[in-house]
């Protein structure tokens, strides 16, 4: 049976997204999975794969300043809030205090983007506005991210 265009298409999509982010990452390899942060227990994995993906955008110009770590967080409790998982005030904190820290290995690329093939379109797409809005966020947009982002973002609408 052949797969369906569509899924092969996303898969193209998804593999592209791996690539550009792996060429942005400068950080050395040091992990493989990221520990659950305290006080995120309860809600951490309906987006800890989505995380990795934006800190590795925030990070492609080796900073991250606030404005990008509001853009993840939003985007984070919005996931957990489609999850069925409102964040309480205190996870709100305890998601921003990690972010302020959190350095993401590119060997959490790997496993967070076979994670990201197992979710729907319009999460992926969710994802992709998040990262232009993250892009977007700290004033400096570089051509190579907003183009290689637009262009994602266009061929996953056209998928739906």
């Amino acid at each position: 049976m052949r797969p369906h265009t569509s899924d092969t298409s996303l898969q193209i999509l998804i593999d592209r997204l791996v690539a550009f982010l792996q060429e942005q990452q400068k950080q050395p390899k040091t992990s493989l999975s990221i520990p659950s942060p305290d006080g995120l227990g309860r809600v951490f994995d309906t987006f800890s794969h989505h995380l990795v993906a934006l800190m590795l955008v925030a990070r492609s110009d080796d900073k991250v300043v606030e404005r990008e770590r509001a853009a993840i967080l939003e985007h984070c409790a919005d996931r957990a809030r489609k999850a069925g998982l409102e964040m309480t005030a205190a996870e709100r904190n305890a998601l921003h205090e990690y972010l302020r820290h959190f350095h993401p290995a590119e060997m959490l690329l790997g496993p967070a983007m076979a994670q990201l093939k197992r979710d729907r379109k319009d999460d992926i797409a969710a994802l992709v506005a998040a990262a232009h809005r993250v892009v977007e966020a700290d004033g400096v947009v570089r051509l190579q991210e907003a183009s290689y982002l637009l262009s994602l973002q266009h061929d996953l609408i056209a998928l739906a």
